[in-house]
């Protein structure tokens, strides 16, 4: 890769950074306890999102079932990241991490907000919606992650995105019941194939 491409690369990703922290920062409820952050992306890290998940649910246990309570967690992994890192190597992989952690901030609404959990995996806590409002985020942010990545070499590269999700408090009402839902909702949809979402269903688990 020729050097003026790394040094673009490097420069939009501390771009990338600073936008990232800006916008958690700016999250509704993030003001309520320390935000710890991912160093690679500069997203909201599992921490962070144990912690919003705790408050929500606390929330929303304080008060009477309201629509507009409702929120839902997405777990999301990247398909076939280990075979992409193992031909590109990690520095490419990180690059790719980067770039992926942007497109979902770019799916987002305002007050909805975007977690590296570790490695590929990624979680996003969507505030004040629907069972149809999550799918139509969902098949949003498996469109956009799936468009190819320029990394500056000779062809484009392009990843896929397979996504679970819980609906609170229908499919938990605590951080680690809608952690346990989204992620088997995530082992369903990737029994399914690449680019798909699932939302958690007891019967389907079971």
């Amino acid at each position: 890769m020729a050097v003026p491409v790394i040094l673009y690369l490097r420069k939009r990703s501390r771009s990338m950074n600073d936008r990232n922290a800006k916008q958690m920062i700016e999250i509704k409820g993030f003001n309520d306890f320390p935000i710890s952050q991912d160093e690679l992306t500069g997203l909201a890290d599992r921490a962070a999102l144990e912690e919003h998940l705790d408050s929500l649910c606390g929330s929303y246990a304080q008060s009477d079932f309201d629509d507009r309570l409702q929120f839902a967690i997405l777990c999301i992994d990247l398909d076939g990241f280990k075979n992409f890192n193992d031909r590109y190597g990690r520095a490419e992989g990180d690059t790719l991490l980067k770039l992926v952690a942007d497109r979902l901030q770019a799916c987002l609404r305002k007050n909805d907000v975007v977690y590296r959990m570790g490695g590929d995996e990624f979680a996003i806590v969507l505030l004040q919606v629907t069972p149809n409002e999550v799918a139509s985020v969902a098949d949003r942010i498996i469109g956009s992650v799936s468009q190819p990545y320029d990394l500056g070499g000779a062809e484009p590269v392009a990843i896929s995105v397979t996504i679970g999700a819980a609906l609170a408090p229908r499919d938990g009402d605590t951080p680690e019941s809608l952690l346990w839902c989204g992620d088997a909702a995530l082992y369903i949809a990737k029994k399914a194939g690449k680019g798909v979402y699932r939302r958690y269903s007891e019967r389907r688990s079971s």
